[in-house]
């Protein structure tokens, strides 16, 4: 084999060294870590703002603030009259100063004080509520009718149970094709975990001044005679929706009876049963509206002023606060009450 003219293996070659693996910075890192918990922090802040600051509203008496979004036809000085669109969503829980019954009541007292409001939309999409809540608000509905208000209820996905009883006092009521409604009924509803606390050993203590003082205990099973009681308490609330409805759509003893089973009804279904007087869009509703409301007529949205949150993160859906009604429902529901709640959703 040839070797002349080798030079050996480093000789004749120009090999760059691999530079050393680049380090972080430790400012970078910091930098990064300061950003994460700022981000956290700003979150944190925003929830209790928004907490305190309706803690605040409701213990000093006075409401909240609302924007009107004009929605169509003339503004300003041009427009006579108005026609205010409330919106109705969720579970509806509270009292008149908190909860989403609040926020109803506070829209509805808003169009209350403006002369210039001859009509309301209720846009409705709501399976129901707490009994309290849910007659807090239709109270409201009825002292707005005895303003000469004519109010209008328009119903989306679902105006079920409390939904419906809201709905009922209307004027007008229209429903969309898809809608669901109905779940005329009272409903109570109660955890028994004491098979659970068997299993794990855990034995609960209750000291009581009345044999019905832990009535609904999560702890013991329901005694027959505690039936009796709490089927009593539904049966006299279930009266009370029924006299609503049967007022509300001018409905006989034998009409009530084909729709106060609990049932949910489909928007035709609805309309044959005269729980709802058409079928129709937000348009529909609109139009009705106006015409209780004359000439040169302006529609506006009620909505609440942007949060913190929102501000911050540029957000027109208050992210938090939806998130804050969600678990105040969720929690309120998994409690011991009587409703006006259709539980499908």
């Amino acid at each position: 084999m040839e070797t002349e003219g080798y030079q050996g293996p480093s000789q004749g070659l120009h090999v760059r060294p691999s530079p050393p693996p680049r380090r972080r910075s430790r400012a970078w890192g910091v930098f990064k870590w300061l950003l994460v918990v700022g981000l956290a922090g700003v979150c944190i802040v925003s929830v209790v703002l928004n907490m305190v600051l309706s803690a605040g509203l409701a213990s000093s008496g006075r409401r909240g603030q609302i924007i009107e979004e004009h929605v169509s036809g003339p503004s300003g000085f041009a427009a006579a009259a108005k026609v205010a669109v409330i919106t109705v969503e969720d579970i509806i829980l509270g009292s008149e100063w908190t909860g989403s019954a609040g926020w109803i009541v506070n829209q509805l007292d808003y169009a209350m004080e403006d002369d210039e409001v001859k009509a309301v939309i209720l846009e409705i999409d709501s399976p129901g509520g707490g009994i309290t809540a849910c007659d807090i608000v239709y109270g409201k509905i009825r002292e707005l009718q005895s303003d000469g208000v004519t109010v209008v209820a328009f119903m989306r996905n679902i105006a079920a149970s409390g939904g419906y009883y809201i709905s009922a006092p209307a004027d007008r009521i229209i429903a969309q094709p898809t809608t669901l409604t109905g779940s005329i009924g009272v409903m109570i509803s109660a955890f028994n975990i004491e098979g659970l606390f068997e299993k794990i050993g855990v034995e609960a203590v209750v000291f009581k001044s009345g044999e019905n003082k832990d009535i609904l205990s999560p702890y013991r099973p329901v005694s027959e005679e505690e039936r009796e009681v709490l089927q009593g308490i539904t049966d006299e609330m279930f009266e009370r929706f029924r006299e609503v409805v049967a007022q509300g759509r001018g409905l006989s003893d034998e009409q009530m009876e084909a729709v106060s089973d609990g049932s949910v009804f489909t928007a035709s279904q609805a309309l044959e049963l005269k729980l709802i007087d058409k079928i129709g869009y937000f348009a529909d509703a609109e139009q009705v509206a106006r015409q209780a409301s004359g000439p040169r007529t302006q529609v506006v949205r009620y909505t609440a002023p942007p949060t913190l949150a929102d501000v911050l993160f540029a957000s027109g859906q208050a992210p938090f606060s939806r998130i804050e009604k969600r678990l105040a429902s969720l929690t309120e529901t998994l409690q011991p009450g009587f409703y006006y709640l259709w539980p499908g959703p």
